[in-house]
């Protein structure tokens, strides 16, 4: 098994305000805190995205088709959006590490570039993706962000989605074991 952390063929996308080396990824796309061009070619052969990291990816594969795409609860759903993230905050909160790394300019940066991957149509492109370059993870307890209504509608069409039992919606240590007992 390769370390996928240190795979230069593998794209980590962090949800959003996160960074992948906070996660101990090498190859990551850090485009909350960077200025990022999302239309080029990753040249990777996977990418894992978490939360509306996965808006990213599936824009990106959409263009260019050209890799696997593994989403770590993806927000897919546009419904009630700030409502399910205002709830999720209650519901799980946010890590005291990652609240220290967040600076007040990323937040209202982040929010426009958040706001503009929102228009990105996530379901449409998600069915156009071969199921076996498509593997769809989340935590059991992801109730607000991850709408798993659109998990069971795409797994009755043959897509794998994986639920991990012991975490929500955050980048939990469960789902970290499942992304690294893959076989890449």
């Amino acid at each position: 098994m390769t370390n996928i952390k240190n795979n230069n063929k593998i794209l980590f996308i962090p949800g959003w305000l996160d960074t992948g080396a906070r996660h101990g990824y090498q190859n990551s796309l850090d485009i909350w805190t960077k200025s990022v061009n999302i239309n080029r070619d990753f040249e990777v052969d996977y990418i894992i995205a978490h939360s509306a990291g996965s808006l990213v990816a599936l824009y990106n594969w959409n263009i260019y088709k050209n890799f696997k795409i593994i989403l770590i609860n993806p927000v897919i759903s546009r419904k009630n959006i700030f409502k399910r993230w205002h709830n999720f905050l209650t519901h799980e909160g946010i890590s005291d590490s990652f609240r220290k790394s967040i600076r007040p300019l990323s937040v209202v940066l982040s929010l426009y570039k958040i706001i503009k991957l929102f228009k990105v149509s996530a379901l449409d492109i998600i069915n156009t993706i071969p199921k076996e370059n498509l593997l769809i993870i989340y935590g059991d307890d992801d109730i607000y962000l991850f709408d798993k209504a659109i998990a069971n509608n795409l797994k009755q069409k043959g897509y794998q989605v994986e639920e991990v039992k012991g975490d929500g919606h955050k980048y939990g240590e469960n789902i970290e074991k499942k992304i690294i007992d893959l076989d890449f």
